[in-house]
């Protein structure tokens, strides 16, 4: 299954290893949201920034927060939004 992936900024993006601001991500059909976040935190550039930058970003499929529903298999109509966790204001 193919699933949408879109960073809110270029810098996260590239933190991610991707040149471009969406891509799309192969995973297996019964993925789940938990699976997918590990991949996130394998895929982060520098190594070794992981922790830091997972804790400063959130990762949201329709309006819900990924680590509130890790459990659940990825729906693969859902566009996964990657943003900071806290945008000030």
């Amino acid at each position: 299954m193919r699933v949408q992936i879109r960073y809110l900024t270029y810098e996260i993006a590239k933190s991610f290893g991707s040149a471009e601001k969406s891509e799309l991500l192969q995973l297996p059909s019964d993925a789940k949201y938990g699976e997918l976040l590990d991949r996130f935190k394998g895929r982060i550039m520098p190594k070794g920034d992981g922790e830091r930058l997972m804790d400063s970003l959130v990762f949201i499929c329709d309006g819900r927060p990924l680590i509130s529903i890790k459990d659940e298999l990825v729906d693969s109509g859902c566009t996964i939004l990657v943003g900071y966790a806290d945008t000030g204001g």
